[in-house]
């Protein structure tokens, strides 16, 4: 296996002390002699420093590999962060609402726009769940980050209804719905509303407690 110079560096990086070639080579599965070439090839490149000692040669990074090793930190860092997952995948447990969401889902002007950016007419209510693994919150960010389908708010005498941030998805690989996050929202956050054509309670036959998957393709 060819021996990549940011894998050298990092070895050398993850030591607080100095490091030996013979250290490194074991390390990284190769030979003193492999180790040796590329040493000399990075005191080149001005990123590491060596010192001669009765066992052999200690190897540190100076201040030029560190500010690489940092830099390309940040250019993985960076393309993990905008690289999708195919799917998203979470789930939580049926847990009963304050009955808001059937009053709110019921107002025309989200009705209809429900109708026609979803394509499906809601069942007037929405299902709760609450996410009680660390996982499935990570997931919640990962699907937070999809561009939504957004339902425009709208003004009505004296109120304000906010907008609605919609995410299609498939719960239980069965029925086809959406998590909805309000502008304005009285839940916390490990709490997800869901909105379906089908009363998804009587459909999949679901009560408190019981627990729901949710699948998203991104």
């Amino acid at each position: 296996m060819k021996l990549e110079v940011i894998d050298l560096i990092t070895e050398i990086a993850k030591r607080k002390s100095k490091i030996t070639t013979a250290e490194l080579a074991g390390k990284l599965g190769t030979s003193q002699q492999t180790i040796s070439r590329k040493i000399r090839e990075l005191e080149k490149s001005g990123l590491i420093e060596r010192k001669n000692v009765p066992k052999g040669q200690l190897i540190s990074l100076n201040e030029n590999g560190v500010r690489f090793l940092r830099k390309k930190y940040l250019e993985l860092r960076s393309v993990m962060e905008h690289s999708k997952p195919e799917a998203i995948s979470l789930g939580g447990h049926v847990v009963s609402g304050s009955g808001e969401g059937k009053y709110y889902v019921g107002q025309e002007e989200y009705f209809t726009q429900f109708q026609e950016k979803l394509g499906f007419l809601p069942f007037l209510g929405t299902l709760n769940i609450r996410m009680k693994s660390v996982q499935d919150m990570r997931a919640k960010s990962e699907m937070e980050k999809i561009k939504p389908i957004i339902i425009s708010g709208f003004k009505r005498e004296n109120r304000e209804f906010g907008e609605i941030r919609c995410y299609p998805c498939v719960i239980n690989r069965r029925i086809k719905c959406a998590v909805v996050i309000p502008e304005r929202t009285h839940h916390p956050p490990d709490i997800l509303e869901i909105i379906s054509p089908a009363n998804i309670r009587k459909e999949l036959s679901v009560k408190d407690n019981d627990y729901v998957h949710l699948e998203m393709r991104t």
